[in-house]
């Protein structure tokens, strides 16, 4: 029983962020079928601006979360405008898209090492109290991390499935045409939906800033694994990606805690996923002979 409730507790204090960016990353997929890999940035990009407002005004680490979650959501925005509804409206197909999405990844990535520079920075915040946890000692902070990002998934997960946003938000995703003829505003909900995955993200790297290191390849390094958390756990379903953002936490920490590589278990995890996507495939394939 230890070895599960290690990898239990480690995974989900260690992962909960990638839970918060899958979600957001879901959003986008679902609205606009983009795989939108300049989504890495808006993730690396909450980490410099928690840590920038974290060093130079001396607020607290839940303090920068607010303005944190504002300016990405607002850079979001940004990208949708300057970028991809310029695309769109002149007919640009779906993989140009995901081309373009990238070129726009490598300029962010470097505009940031220009403005932040190239060094390993890290958050200003004074050292963890240690609290036992089924029997495994966790930095509070940490804790104090996921409970946070529980409930900022739990109110996203609300928001899409409940609310009247969630509806216009399925209606947009299923026929813009009908949805616009049903009342809607396209774009006004287009532009929440981006302003909504930015601050997802951007709270989502200032997690993972904290709890580890502030770095230009933050982003990158976890990219993967949200876009197969979404693709897995389904991107019309949020309380799959839920799902399968948390398993994939627990995952990786008991494959760590089996062959003590964090590089073999993200290999064979990734391996997993591309039979899941596999099998699945096939699945959808049989059925549609049927």
């Amino acid at each position: 029983m230890d070895f599960f409730t290690d990898a239990l507790v480690i995974g989900l204090t260690e992962q909960a962020p990638l839970v918060l960016a899958a979600m957001g990353f879901a959003l986008l997929y679902r609205l606009t079928g983009l795989i939108n890999v300049a989504y890495s940035e808006t993730v690396t990009l909450g980490a410099y601006l928690g840590m920038w407002v974290n060093t130079t005004f001396g607020l607290n680490f839940y303090l920068t979360l607010l303005p944190t979650a504002i300016l990405t959501g607002l850079v979001s925005v940004a990208t949708y405008f300057a970028v991809f509804r310029p695309a769109k409206n002149r007919g640009v197909g779906a993989v140009e898209l995901i081309i373009i999405s990238f070129g726009l990844s490598i300029f962010l990535r470097y505009g940031l090492q220009f403005v932040f520079g190239y060094a390993v920075r890290f958050y200003e915040v004074p050292p963890p109290d240690t609290i036992r946890v089924l029997g495994v000692g966790v930095a509070s902070f940490r804790l104090i991390a996921l409970a946070s990002v529980a409930v900022l998934a739990l109110v996203l997960y609300w928001v899409i499935q409940k609310s009247r946003l969630g509806i216009q938000i399925r209606a947009l995703a299923s026929d813009e045409a009908l949805a616009q003829v049903s009342g809607i505003r396209p774009l006004a909900v287009t532009v929440l939906i981006w302003f909504v995955a930015g601050v997802a993200g951007g709270l989502a790297g200032a997690f993972y800033g904290v709890g580890s290191s502030v770095r230009p390849w933050l982003g990158w390094d976890v990219f993967l694994f949200i876009l197969l958390v979404v693709l897995v756990g389904g991107s019309r379903n949020i309380r799959g990606v839920i799902i399968a953002g948390v398993g994939t936490g627990v995952a990786l920490a008991a494959l760590t805690l089996q062959f003590g590589q964090a590089l073999y278990s993200q290999l064979i995890l990734i391996v997993a996923f591309m039979v899941i996507l596999k099998v699945r495939g096939n699945r959808f394939a049989e059925a549609g002979k049927v």
